[in-house]
């Protein structure tokens, strides 16, 4: 009798692990936080995954590259890059063939870093890539553009490139063309509308304001299109809001000073994108235009 009563014990312990579980379980799979994939540390949105966001930028281009060409871009002969370019206005004819003859340690291990990296992207098969070879590179190029968006859906970089890899199928690995890219549209509009401290997210929500209208008249070719001209014009309103947005905080910042923080080079960027955003704002409120008169002809 006394051995049956560690097992009854067990039993018991067990039944109650499932009885626990069963009355906590709904509640946990019913938390939004934890939907797969999750956020671990608090990473994905914060200004740490920015960081991260950012630097993944340079193999995101190699993958990108050696998927669509077949090898990484390298400077040729006589090519110069913005570094090089810096360089030659910083020193002198003289002062770079001295450097050249003779380049001092820091000269030296510079070079020995570029040719590191250079070496650790370089193809050593004398045969070109293969389409089984871009196709798996392109996959890694979107699936570290998909991990860098989750770390930063306001990077208007990452942003604008996933979404052209989910429409382009000669790009994408996994067209889906309309329904995953008018969502990740509209999940970007969400979150960057929620960032009121810094004016470059509601650009980046701008840009994913015009890729819906562009959806939009790309369902106009379909013999039953679903999207209306009304349809259109609210999605040009809420494109609209999202200038505003950018032009108020903007402001603040012109007056808090915040813009002598960044760089020019970051500067003209975005100066260079809200141009950008504007031109194609009024060419799709034209668009919208014809199709309403198309739509309602003059008697």
């Amino acid at each position: 009798m006394s051995r049956f009563l560690p097992i009854a014990t067990s039993t018991a312990l067990i039944g109650a692990g499932a009885l626990a579980w069963a009355l906590t379980g709904h509640p946990l799979t019913a938390n939004p936080e934890l939907d797969v994939p999750l956020n671990p540390l608090g990473i994905n949105g914060s200004p740490y995954g920015e960081v991260i966001a950012m630097a993944m930028q340079g193999p995101i281009n190699t993958y990108t590259e050696v998927g669509m060409s077949g090898s990484p871009h390298h400077h040729q002969a006589g090519e110069k890059c913005d570094a090089c370019e810096h360089a030659d206005h910083s020193a002198t004819a003289d002062e770079m063939t001295a450097a050249k003859a003779n380049p001092t340690l820091e000269h030296r291990f510079g070079n020995l870093l570029s040719t590191l990296a250079e070496a650790s992207v370089a193809r050593t098969n004398p045969k070109a890539a293969s389409e089984a070879l871009k196709r798996h590179l392109r996959r890694q190029a979107e699936d570290k553009l998909r991990f860098a968006y989750q770390l930063d859906p306001a990077h208007y970089g990452n942003y604008n490139t996933l979404h052209f890899f989910l429409t382009e199928p000669a790009l994408g690995t996994r067209p889906e063309l309309t329904p995953s890219a008018a969502k990740l549209a509209e999940d970007t509009i969400q979150y960057c509308l929620k960032q009121d401290q810094d004016p470059r997210p509601a650009l980046t929500a701008a840009a994913a304001a015009t890729n819906l209208l562009q959806l939009m008249f790309d369902d106009r070719r379909n013999p039953t299109p679903k999207f209306t001209t009304t349809q259109m014009r609210q999605c040009l309103a809420l494109l609209d809001h999202c200038l505003a947005r950018h032009t108020s905080i903007a402001q603040s910042w012109t007056a808090a000073k915040q813009w002598d923080l960044l760089s020019p080079q970051r500067i003209t960027e975005c100066e260079a994108r809200l141009d950008f955003i504007c031109t194609i704002r009024d060419a799709a409120e034209k668009t919208i235009a014809r199709l309403e008169a198309e739509a309602h002809p003059a008697t």
